[in-house]
C-alpha cells in the first residue's frame, strides 16, 4: 500500500464519494443566497469564483442554473484534470486555476473585483490553524469589490458527534473500489479521514484531516480579518445559525437587502 498526497488517488474516486450530495438542491440554496444578498447577481457579466472546486460537479450545477461566468479553482492537479473533462463543453464559460485558497494567493493568475467568491462543502475545515483562516480571508478580501460577496460554509464539532454512524462506507465501479474509516477527536476537534483506494496500477492510501471550527471562533476570526459578517444560516435553512449547528452557511459582504442578518454569537468561553 502505497501513502499519496491529499486529493490525488482520490480523484479517481471522488465522485463516486460524493454520489449521496444533492448538488442541484446545493447550487439552488447558493443561488438563492446570491440573489437575496448581491445586488448585481441578475448581471449578466456577473462573476463567481468557486474555491475547492473537484471535479467541477457543483461547477456543472452553476452552470446549468445560472448565466454567470465561473472561474474554478482547486489545488490538486488530479481533481483539476477531471473537472478540465467534466466542463470542457462549457469552455466559453469557465476558467480553471490552481490555487491554494489558504496561502497561494500571491501566485494565482485570478484577479479582481471578483463579484461572488465561494467556498464549500467543509473546504475551510481543511485550515486548522487561525493564521491560516487569516490568510484565506486576506486572499478574499483582496479578490472583492464594494459590492462583492463571500458564502462559505463549515462543518462544526456537532455534525462529527452527531454523525458518527456515517463514518464509515465503501464503494466499487469500474474496477476502482474504495475504503473510508474516520474518527473524531473530540479534545483536539480534528477530524480524521483514511481512504484506502484500490485500482489497477495497486492500493493507495491518503489521510484527510479536518479541524472542526465553532461558530464562535469562525465568527472571531471573520472580525480579526475585518470581514462583515452579514448572517450566517442553520444548514441549508434561512434560519439564523446556533452554537448546535452541524453546518452552518457564512455570508460575507456588503449590508443585505434583507432584515435577515443574525445576531453576534456570545464569544465567551
Amino acid at each position: 500500500m502505497k501513502a499519496v498526497n491529499t486529493y490525488s488517488a482520490l480523484a479517481l474516486v471522488y465522485d463516486m464519494v460524493m454520489d449521496h450530495v444533492d448538488y442541484d438542491g446545493w447550487a439552488d440554496y447558493i443561488l438563492h443566497l446570491l440573489d437575496e444578498h448581491s445586488p448585481k447577481e441578475d448581471s449578466p457579466d456577473f462573476h463567481i469564483l468557486e474555491l475547492g472546486c473537484g471535479t467541477g460537479l457543483f461547477t456543472s450545477e452553476l452552470l446549468f442554473q445560472t448565466e454567470a461566468k465561473i472561474s474554478a479553482a482547486d489545488f490538486s492537479e488530479n481533481m483539476l484534470e477531471w473537472a478540465k473533462k467534466r466542463l470542457a463543453e462549457d469552455s466559453e464559460r469557465v476558467s480553471l486555476y490552481r490555487l491554494d485558497f489558504e496561502s497561494g494567493w500571491d501566485q494565482s493568475e485570478l484577479s479582481g473585483p471578483i463579484d461572488a467568491i465561494l467556498l464549500l462543502y467543509d473546504c475551510i475545515n481543511y485550515i486548522q490553524t487561525e493564521e491560516g483562516l487569516a490568510r484565506l480571508f486576506r486572499g478574499v478580501k483582496s479578490r472583492m469589490g464594494p459590492d462583492s460577496i463571500f458564502i462559505f460554509d463549515q462543518s462544526t464539532p456537532a455534525n462529527s458527534i452527531n454523525n458518527a454512524e456515517f463514518f464509515e462506507d465503501e464503494g466499487e465501479q469500474d474496477g476502482i473500489a474504495y475504503t473510508r474509516k474516520s474518527s473524531f477527536d473530540d479534545e483536539s476537534r480534528l477530524h480524521t479521514t483514511q481512504f484506502e483506494i484500490t485500482t489497477t496500477e495497486g492500493v493507495f492510501q491518503e489521510q484527510h484531516v479536518q479541524r472542526a471550527w465553532t461558530r464562535q471562533e469562525i465568527w472571531a476570526a471573520l472580525e480579526r480579518s475585518q470581514m462583515p459578517v452579514l448572517v450566517s444560516y442553520d444548514g441549508f435553512s434561512l434560519d439564523e445559525a446556533h452554537d448546535e449547528s452541524e453546518r452552518i452557511h457564512w455570508v460575507i459582504g456588503n449590508p443585505p437587502r434583507s432584515s435577515a442578518v443574525g445576531d453576534e454569537p456570545d464569544l465567551k468561553t
